[in-house]
């Protein structure tokens, strides 16, 4: 998705990325590839126009990648067991969704790894990992973006993975209908 985000920088002169992963995707480089998507956040960052990286339900990085989120004004990271940790304290899911979404401009990209969710929904995809969010809890947090009358300029949907059934398929193909929704709701 770097070339989208890339000519959406030409068309739009500031943008937001709302970043659904497991993964903080914000390495230099993977096994020596600059441009694996591991580090797909990383070289989106090199890109003026992106004012804010929003991430949610991340539980898998590197101390690098705690380091850049750390010293990286640009970047909030809602790591899933803060989370879960919020809510098992009584925080409900809604206003967990408004502190996530103020952090987002007007403009918004959202790039969404179906491993962000839990691994039950995506079981083939190539990185799960245990956690993560339900679907219709990352579809609420996109409804509720949409609400307060953001604009969703683009989206991509990565990572989902044949397997010896349609399971990943389903979800991914019902994640992507409802995207695709929003973002026509939002314009």
């Amino acid at each position: 998705p770097l070339g989208l985000m890339q000519a959406l920088a030409e068309k739009y002169p500031s943008y937001g990325i709302l970043h659904l992963d497991a993964h903080a995707d914000l390495r230099k480089a993977y096994e020596g590839f600059e441009y694996s998507h591991a580090s797909i956040m990383y070289n989106a960052l090199k890109i003026s126009q992106i004012t804010h990286l929003v991430q949610v339900g991340i539980r898998d990085y590197c101390e690098a990648e705690v380091n850049l989120i750390n010293t990286e004004p640009r970047i909030t990271t809602h790591f899933d067991r803060d989370i879960k940790n919020l809510q098992f304290e009584g925080k409900n899911w809604s206003a967990i969704c408004d502190s996530i979404i103020e952090n987002l401009p007007e403009n918004i990209y959202v790039s969404f790894d179906i491993d962000g969710l839990d691994p039950k929904l995506c079981p083939n995809t190539g990185t799960p990992v245990p956690g993560g969010l339900e679907l219709e809890q990352s579809v609420f947090l996109i409804e509720k973006l949409v609400k307060t009358g953001r604009t969703i300029i683009g989206f991509d949907l990565n990572e989902v993975a044949p397997g010896e059934d349609e399971w990943d398929a389903n979800v991914g193909a019902r994640l992507l209908y409802r995207l695709a929704n929003m973002c026509l709701v939002s314009n």
